[in-house]
């Protein structure tokens, strides 16, 4: 026998302790030599044993096997002791849970240090998170925990079990615990790896689906091998550490794997022969060729050799695509550091192949899941990611990994020249860059980056940065659009979703996390490093697509990525903002800076472009590349940092260059033009007619944002913050989540929690949430407050945010709403100015940074003032501009005149000699820097531009003349056509140019007007030596105002100071002043020369003759339709109607239309320098000379027309005020004599005699009563309902279980369907069928509810109309109707309906009269009419009616489940009443629901939120009359032995005995309800009110004494003797009348007549001890009085109901409790109205005949019964019948205690964890959705939630669903998501959970849940319906 024979022998516990004493007895022996620990022998007999145990021939999942290894690591004790032991010496400190995907986890903002940081729910359940920043999530990938883990979270987030507090130190297990653990551990492990190696496949064998196969069937084979591994794994550090120095052995490694292939055994064979298999293995797997310069790096290197098992395990489990088993087998042992490492270092080791392999496998998506669930655990430890990087090279590893990757898939760039392009991109419709496949290597790449001293690493290496920008180089104007200019594009491309996300995610993350190291001036080397290696890497691209001038950018082509660019720009803003950095240290040249420019500005147009239109043909993809581009996520790496670049540009580089380059871009040119020269020459027109408006917007829209943002200029963090946020509540209300998610973040860096909560505070105000008329629910929202759109809405900014157009449209209409509403606009013009609306309130720019040049730079120049100048000038002239140009263009203008000029002295503009500039140079058509001498503004703004020339000649077969172009002024003698000439002698004839000229006597003249120095003055042409050579002495010390005039002409004795106007009269000519040094600055040094006008080909001109200031005031004057309309801040001061206009407030105001701004312009005009406040004065005076004048009149004129209006207007209201006095009378006196008169016809119409009611059908809106043969109807729905039955005693256990012990305490079963069902089935156990469907009413589950909306319609129009419903077929409506079950919708209000009930014709003078008022006649009388109920004479079966009639019956049967119809019963008439009777009781006791369950008037009002318009209509009284009617049909003559048993009138003795039978149900156990309904609907529903109160009061005296024999059950038997012996003492006494007026009477003749029926021995009920109906020791009558009143009013409620429906009386007003007896007492006319004090319940009966022998009769009945059988008896008798009102399962205020209790809580039904738990919330059952685990094998495929809907509320059920915390409502067929009853603390809901906040109770909504369905509106409150098709 063999040691391993011998061993099996005996059995596993034996040999396990055997081999461990074998195990000790070594140890020993080994320790005393000299033998290493690292491969000492293993002791022979367990050797043997393993060796036949673990021999690979055999199969590794051989569950005997596992079985054995299980006994043998315990050495003797059992698997669970060795198990405990073990645990006991868990030394962690590191909870290390491992899971995978799906895990519900916890992360702790608060807490967190590392982004990754990860909680199982026991560690957060135990840590102390109050008032953190936490949030529940499902794991994505998988992950571990951290807890006790300080590299990654805070200690004070530790658990109390982990982290080095937790716990005291434990000792080491000792050696004989673990002694065999370390002997057999090298040969398991070696073990599975035998088993990988053997099942492996060679690559070029299969499919990558094939071995994708193949590697999970290896993994399963192993499962219970693996499963024994974990096992150990969980036994804490004691076994860990066993497993772990094994796996890192290298010694034993070898020995067992290469050691033995030296022998000649079969074993040996196979270990050869899984080497080979092994080496074929790893060359299966290869490494990319590594960069050159990385040779020498270990992981790059080709070959793999391995050298302990862990480093091969790695290998297997990167070979087997990363098996679940097999990768949280690696992760679990995390915990230990020494394996951490070892681990990171074989991980590190294989990374390069994991690329490859991520690339070719054909389940990269998972595959990446698993990469990252084991890296992230790595890598966010940041000593161990900087071991990886200074020793294993781990950033070169990743960084060449990604390269690599993306080199396989590039294609050349198409964006360059095509010919001379050598560069190449990646394809975005690749694999790769399709599937992400590139995401593992990224997330990783930035995990490592987040540790400052690898960023440091990262940043300082030449190399690795050259290898990073030629990676990004790849990215670098990838997925090109070509602008589709023929026909729509065949084939949408989605690539870009691709090319988006690889650049944010590859390039801007990386790039954010390094520069969010870069904090101070400790890092300047590094920045320099990135910038220099940036630009360097630009440059090679422009060389690479062959780009080296600015016009060579394709404007049809554009890419939005350009991440070298980017780089650069966010690189320089860090660099200069936080290290001290200067602009001019980091910019390149100009010309380099101008070719930068270009690819950007090209962006930005193209992004314009799309947004007017101009891409529609190349489909929808293309809007949505413009619209990523600018979304939130994307927006701080892309949008921002090229707009900052192209700042950076225009404030380097000339304005001119960029502002041409920028119009040119934009195609504006033609548009601008005013010669009209410039028409299209392009072949491909780029623009389309309706398109250059929208583009020229676009252009101001873009230099606007250029000048205004400051996002990277200089805002402050929390600045920004507050501008992003104002941003989004300026675009809509926002949900607090959609506020966060929506802030633009920088990858993953958002804004801190603590300065997003403040900004919030300070710019929003919360809206609690809150419910809309029509039941919708809205959430907790943020709106802005009212500063926000005085001071911080900017709506430049919102069109930067603004993914979609149309939100910031929304913000323009909110502002607007805003303005209007609260009488912002123009505050302080007169109320006319304020109801117009308002200009956007386009916002000055605070300052710029003063490290960076102001953008407002651009607009001083004058090629900007040339340009503002023509499109005010378009604005005044033309017609064919918007106001949103005219409104950015004043704008500009403002933008401009905000920047002080500073390098201006005033003397630029002399004029040189010998020519002056003016007749030097020509301004020409769109060249703006011609238009200007200077570039100094205040000059420009006073120059007037007299002509434009075209560049082009002009055609010669065209006419000369340009349009005329009407000016917008009044005065007759502007209006001249405007009159061109040859360019060689030009006269220009337009507003202001003097008649001196107009006779064109000099041929070389051209006539200009100087604006610089004065307002029009004219010219003579030999002065214009003498005004240029003019000079100002200018005394030392003084400033100009006190210099002296030179050369004034002495008729005018006018002191000029430095800036002033000389007016000039027509004839008198003076020579002009000019203020300035004295030192004439020559033409040619201040200005590039331009060539004078000797050009003799014809170029047409344009007369213009406007200054920049005439423009303005012209165009004020034409938006506010007055002529001279704008005054100046001078003389608003003065004027008092003005003066509110001048404040301060008003000035920094805006909120205003176009006068408004242009105001504002101008006044600021006047503030530039007095020059400029003067030329504004003369031209107004030259525009309108005689305005004020004019003005004056007509304001007197005015003031008299009002004050003669005010006097009529007064007169009119006296006279009104008369004529409403005398109407009012008028009225009074004729109702008074109709009242008078008409007094007898009104007691008539209350009978309903004579008034016949009419309807209108809402199809044929005919009007006229329902007759026999057109009747009409009302539109009803019916519904089955059990709201009646989820009544219960009381509603202290409806709560929701959320603890096993809370299991027990639900009390769902004691509900009133419960306690009714059972009476019903005892009744039918002991009585005659016959008696017993007419004791009771059912209908409490399943009964039928009837509502109506109130609409009338024609049963003949409603026939035809579901006629065409079905003959149309599929509707959009049918989706949601279902037509063959006759539903429909009521055609006036949409609600849904499914039947229509009749309305009976009135019963003219039927109504049956009674003859006497005698109670015993009337009595009588009834039973009369029971023997012949007397039907209606005209109802013919066939007539209309009747067939409606029917029909409703058939629908009212069909309308509920067939579970609870009484089919098949042996007496289908009875049933047929039964039915009947129960629908009138169900819908009464609803009634009574609605109105809290009680006739009190207060309940009613708060018992339901809804509205009382919204109440439904009460549709009881047609009902009535159709169950009337079909209750007469069945007309049964039982009912009149129950009349007569109840009132005793019995005709004779016979009679008696011929109408009761023997097993009838005796009358004390009848319920008194159900009596009265049957009697209402047998008699003639027309009945006289005296009937109906007698049949009241006797069926209440049965319902009373039924209420004394509940009490005499339950009084303590002392007292029951008492008030026995005192009853028979009295009625022993013959003279006695024995009258049962008391309460104390009818307790003694019960209790003495049925004293020896046992019924009152109550020893038989079960409980014994208290019960709710249970009397005290020592109960007074007043406490019995006030417990029997409770008893009978249900009855009476019920009753009151009845007659307020008959007899159409208002119900009694009841405003307390405890006087609702009283009050219906007298209402049903059973107690005296006049009584002042409460009314006992005694006094309330009316005995027809002497009550003793009537009472005793009932008491015989019961005491045959109870003697024959007492238990049952005395259970009937105590039915409760006191309910409180049915309502859903309370529920705990935090939806945590719902998910941790249930979410993993196991079916009781299937026995497994359903995948969407869901709650129901009427009995708190879960059930397993939509799966069809749970239905009934055969038959019924319904579902378990629809079957549960049914069985608990009759089809209509609330569930909640736990996995979403949402409430999913199921009504019939159909099923809708409800909502949310659980909101965050922001009010908020969050639907599948998806952000984890903590959740919590919104009372409000669960309120309006449970009152729609008490109230059966489920169907008209939620119209998102579908058909469950029982699948739920």
């Amino acid at each position: 026998m063999t040691y391993a024979e011998i061993l099996i022998k005996k059995g596993k516990r034996g040999a396990a302790a055997f081999v461990q004493a074998e195990c000790m007895s070594n140890k020993a022996g080994s320790s005393g030599s000299t033998q290493t620990q690292e491969v000492y022998q293993i002791p022979q007999h367990l050797q043997a044993l393993l060796d036949h145990l673990l021999h690979p021939e055999k199969d590794i999942n051989d569950s005997e096997t596992v079985d054995w290894c299980r006994w043998l690591v315990g050495g003797g004790r059992t698997p669970d002791d060795f198990s405990h032991n073990v645990q006991e010496y868990n030394n962690t400190v590191m909870c290390g849970l491992v899971w995978t995907a799906n895990f519900v986890a916890f992360r702790c903002q608060t807490c967190r240090i590392s982004q990754c940081m990860s909680l199982c729910a026991d560690c957060f359940r135990h840590g102390n998170h109050e008032g953190h920043d936490y949030n529940m999530f499902k794991s994505q990938a998988g992950g571990a925990c951290d807890c006790g883990d300080a590299s990654v979270m805070r200690e004070s987030g530790f658990c109390s079990r982990h982290g080095p507090n937790a716990c005291r130190r434990r000792p080491g297990a000792p050696a004989e615990l673990m002694c065999v653990a370390e002997n057999m551990l090298p040969k398991m492990i070696l073990r599975l790896l035998q088993h990988l190696r053997d099942k492996s496949i060679p690559a070029v064998a299969a499919t990558p689906e094939e071995l994708l196969e193949s590697y999970k069937v290896t993994i399963e084979q192993a499962d219970k091998f693996l499963n024994l591994l974990h096992e150990f794994c969980d036994m804490g550090t004691a076994m860990r550490s066993v497993i772990t120095r094994c796996l890192v052995n290298t010694g034993q490694y070898q020995s067992l794997t290469e050691h033995i292939l030296s022998d000649d055994s079969e074993y040996a064979n196979f270990m050869r022969r899984s080497a080979d298999k092994y080496s074929e293995a790893l060359n299966s797997l290869p490494n990319p060729d590594p960069p050159p310069e990385f040779c020498d790096c270990p992981a790059l290197t080709a070959r793999l050799t391995h050298h302990s098992f862990l480093e091969e395990l790695v290998f297997w489990t990167v070979k087997y695509e990363f098996p679940q088993k097999l990768v949280c087998l690696l992760l679990n042992m995390l915990p230990d550091s020494q394996y951490k490492e070892a681990f990171t270092r074989a991980f590190v080791l294989h990374y390069s192949r994991m690329s490859m392999m991520l690339v070719k496998s054909s389940n990269s998506d998972s595959l990446s899941n698993r990469v990252v669930h084991v890296s992230v655990q790595l890598f966010s430890n940041e000593e161990l990611a900087l071991r990886m990087t200074d020793n294993l090279y781990l950033l070169h590893i990743m960084v060449s990994s990604l390269k690599n990757m993306m080199s396989n898939v590039l294609t050349q760039n198409t964006l360059g020249d095509l010919k001379q392009n050598y560069h190449e991109v990646v394809d975005c419709a690749e694999h790769v860059m399709k599937d992400h496949c590139y995401w593992p290597l990224v997330s990783d790449l930035n995990n490592v980056l987040s540790h400052p001293p690898i960023a440091y690493r990262f940043m300082q290496d030449e190399k690795l940065l050259n290898m990073w920008f030629d990676f990004l180089s790849m990215f670098q104007g990838m997925n090109v659009n070509v602008r589709e200019m023929e026909s729509h594009i065949e084939f949408e491309p989605n690539t870009y979703y691709a090319a988006f996300s690889a650049e944010l995610e590859a390039s801007a993350s990386p790039m954010w996390a390094l520069v969010s190291h870069l904090k101070d001036n400790s890092t300047r080397q590094l920045t320099l490093n990135v910038i220099k290696q940036c630009l360097a890497a630009i440059k090679d691209w422009f060389d690479a697509i062959y780009f080296s001038r600015p016009d060579q950018v394709d404007t049809l082509k554009v890419s939005f990525h350009l991440p070298l660019h980017r780089y650069f720009s966010v690189f320089v803003r860090q660099a200069v903002k936080l290290q001290g950095f200067s602009l001019a240290e980091l910019l390149p040249d100009t010309d380099t800076l101008h070719l930068m420019m270009m690819h950007p500005l090209r962006v930005q147009t193209a992004f314009y472009e799309i947004m007017c239109h101009m891409w529609v043909r190349n489909g929808l993809q293309i809007k949505g590349q413009a619209m990523t581009y600018i979304q939130c996520h994307f927006c701080n790496s892309m949008v921002d940092a090229d707009m900052f670049l192209l700042q950076l540009c225009a404030t380097r580089l000339e304005p001119a260059t960029f502002l041409s380059a920028v119009l040119d871009r934009f195609h504006a040119l033609p548009w601008l033009s005013l010669s009209g020269g410039e028409k299209e020459q392009e072949s491909p027109r780029l623009l389309d007619q309706e398109q250059e408006v929208p583009i020229m917007e676009s252009a101001l829209i873009f230099l606007a944002s250029l000048i205004t943002l400051r996002t990277n200029l200089g805002l402050s963090e929390q600045d920004l913050t507050r501008l992003e946020m104002v941003t989004l509540l300026c675009m809509g209300d926002k949900t607090h989540s959609l506020l966060s998610e929506h802030m633009p973040e920088k990858c993953g860096s958002g804004v801190l929690t603590d300065d997003f909560e403040r900004v919030l505070a300070e710019v929003g105000q919360f809206r609690e949430p809150q419910f809309e008329p029509g039941g919708n629910m809205q959430q907790g929202m943020y709106v802005p407050k009212p500063e926000v759109w005085e001071t911080m809405y900017d709506p430049i900014y919102v069109l930067l945010r603004a993914v979609h157009r149309r939100d910031f449209q929304n913000s323009i209409d909110r502002f607007n709403t805003y303005a209007q509403q609260n009488g912002r606009v123009n505050v302080g013009g007169s109320p006319a100015d304020r109801a117009t609306v308002p200009w956007p309130p386009w916002r000055l720019p605070p300052p710029c940074d003063p490290l960076y040049q102001d953008p407002r730079l651009l607009l001083h120049s004058k090629f900007a003032h040339g340009l503002i100048f023509n499109l005010l000038y378009k604005a005044v002239h033309g017609n064919c501009t918007s106001e949103n140009i005219t409104s950015l263009t004043v704008f500009l203008l403002e933008l401009a005149l905000s920047h002080p000029q500073t390098q201006f002295s005033g003397q630029e503009v002399a004029l040189s000699t010998p020519t002056p500039w003016f007749i030097v140079h020509e301004p020409v058509d769109l060249q703006y820097d011609t238009w200007f001498p200077t570039d100094w503004l205040s000059a420009n703004l006073r120059h007037t531009v007299t002509a434009i020339f075209s560049n082009q000649p002009a055609p010669v077969h065209t006419s000369m003349e340009v349009d005329q172009v009407s000016d917008g002024s009044t005065d007759d003698s502007e209006s001249t056509p405007y009159n061109v000439e040859t360019p060689t002698s030009v006269v220009i004839d337009g507003a202001g140019s003097p008649p001196l000229f107009r006779q064109g006597d000099s041929s070389r003249s051209l006539a200009i007007t100087m604006s610089q120095a004065s307002a029009l003055v004219p010219v003579m042409p030999g002065t214009v030596d003498t005004v240029s050579s003019l000079s100002m002495v200018q005394q030392s010390g003084q400033g100009p105002s006190t210099s002296q005039p030179a050369l004034l002409p002495a008729t005018r004795e006018s002191l000029l100071s430095g800036r002033e106007v000389v007016p000039v009269g027509d004839v008198q000519l003076g020579p002009v002043q000019h203020a300035g040094s004295g030192v004439p600055v020559h033409a040619g040094t201040a200005l590039p020369e331009q060539a004078a006008i000797t050009s003799p080909t014809q170029r047409s001109v344009v007369n213009i003759n406007d200054s920049i200031v005439s423009l303005l005031v012209k165009l004020h004057s034409k938006l506010s339709g007055k002529p001279d309309s704008y005054t100046p801040l001078v003389e608003r001061r003065v004027d008092a109607a003005q003066a509110n206009t001048t404040t301060q407030q008003y000035k920094e105001s805006r909120i205003g239309d176009g006068c408004f701004f242009i105001e504002k312009v101008l006044d600021k005009i006047c503030d530039v320098d007095v020059a400029c406040e003067q030329f504004i004065k003369v031209t107004r005076a030259q525009l309108w000379p005689t305005q004020h004048a004019r003005e004056a009149q007509q304001e007197e004129r005015q003031e008299k027309e009002e004050a003669e209006a005010r006097r009529r207007r007064a007169r009119e209201r006296q006279a009104k005020m008369m004529r409403d006095f005398a109407e009012k009378q008028h009225r009074f006196m004729k109702t008074a004599m109709e009242t008078a008169t008409d007094g007898g016809e009104e007691e008539a119409e209350q009978t309903g005699a004579n008034i016949r009611r009419e309807y209108d059908c809402v199809h044929c809106h005919q009007t006229q009563p329902s007759t026999e043969d057109r009747p009409m109807g009302l539109v009803v729905l019916l519904q089955a309902t059990s709201v009646l039955g989820h009544k219960h005693r009381d509603n202290e256990g409806l709560v929701l279980p959320t603890r096993p012990e809370e299991k027990a305490a639900l009390a769902v079963e004691d509900s009133l369907a419960a306690e009714y069902e059972a009476r019903f089935e005892e009744l039918s156990r002991h009585f005659d069928t016959r008696s017993h469907l007419l004791a009771v009413n059912t209908g409490w589950q399943g009964g039928v509810f009837v509502q109506s909306c109130g609409h009338h319609v024609h049963l003949a129009c409603h026939q035809s109309y579901m006629q065409s419903l079905r003959g149309t077929g599929a509707r959009p409506t049918s989706q949601t109707l279902a037509v063959d079950r006759g539903e429909y919708m009521c055609p006036m209000c949409r609600q849904l309906a499914n039947s229509v009930l009749p309305i009976p014709p009135d019963m003219e003078g039927q109504v049956v009269r009674a003859r006497s008022q005698c109670a015993v006649i009337l009595g009588h009388e009834v039973t009369a009419l029971l023997r012949e109920p007397p039907l209606s004479p005209n109802m013919s079966a066939q007539s209309q009616l009747m067939h409606a009639m029917s029909q409703i019956m058939e629908n009212l049967t069909k309308a509920t489940y067939p579970q609870y119809r009484q089919v098949g019963s042996p007496q289908p008439n009875h049933a047929v009443i039964l039915f009947v009777s129960s629908i009138a009781r169900t819908n009464l006791e609803l009634d009574l629901v609605t109105r809290g369950g009680v006739l009190i008037t207060a309940a009613g009002a708060t018992a339901s939120p809804l509205p009382a318009t919204s109440k439904p209509r009460s549709c009881f009284l047609p009902l009535l009359h159709v169950l009337a009617i079909h209750m007469k049909i069945m007309s049964l003559k039982p009912l009149v032995s129950d009349w007569c048993q109840v009132s005793g009138l019995w005709q004779d003795e016979d009679d008696r005995t011929l109408l009761v039978r023997e097993n009838d149900v005796p009358v004390l156990l009848r319920d008194p309800t159900t009596l009265l309904l049957h009697f209402s609907l047998i008699l003639p529903v027309q009945i006289d009110r005296a009937f109906f109160t007698t049949i009241v009061r006797q069926v209440y005296n049965l319902c009373w004494t039924q209420a004394c024999l509940k009490l005499a059950c339950r009084l303590p038997a002392h007292h029951r003797t008492v008030l026995r012996d005192e009853w028979r003492r009295q009625a022993n006494n013959p003279a006695n009348h024995m009258k049962v007026d008391t309460l104390a009477a009818g307790l003694g003749i019960i209790i003495s007549t049925l004293d020896s029926s046992g019924l009152f021995n109550d020893d038989v009920d079960h409980p014994r001890g208290q019960t709710a109906d249970s009397l005290p020791h020592d109960v007074t009558f007043d406490q019995l009085e006030v417990r029997l009143q409770a008893n009978c009013l249900p009855f009476l409620r019920i009753a009151s109901l009845l007659r307020h429906y008959i007899y159409n009386e208002p119900l009694p007003d009841i405003w307390e409790a405890d006087w609702e007896f009283t009050r219906l007492a007298q209402f049903l006319g059973m107690a005296d109205m006049d009584m002042s004090g409460r009314v006992a319940s005694a006094p309330c009966l009316g005995w027809l005949v002497p009550p003793a022998s009537l009472v005793s009769s009932w008491a015989t009945g019961m005491e045959v019964f109870s003697t024959r059988s007492q238990l049952a008896a005395r259970k009937l008798v105590l039915t409760n019948n006191i309910w409180r009102q049915p309502q859903l399962l309370r529920l705990p205020r935090n939806y945590d205690a719902i998910f941790q209790f249930y979410h993993k809580r196991e079916c009781t039904v299937c026995q497994r964890v359903p995948k969407d738990p869901t709650l129901c919330l009427l009995c708190g059952v879960m059930v397993c959705l939509r799966e069809a685990c749970c239905r009934p094998p055969a038959g019924d495929l319904t579902h378990e939630a629809v079957r549960h809907s049914i069985d608990c509320g009759a089809g209509t059920a609330p569930f909640l669903a736990v996995n979403s915390a949402t409430i999913v409502v199921i009504r019939g067929k159909r099923a809708c998501i409800w909502g949310s009853i659980y909101l965050d603390a922001f009010g908020e809901e969050d639907r599948e959970l998806k952000r984890g906040k903590p959740l919590f109770l919104n009372p409000e909504r669960y309120q309006l849940l449970e009152t729609q369905w008490l109230s059966h509106r489920f169907d008209h409150t939620n119209r998102k319906w579908i058909w469950h098709r029982d699948q739920l």
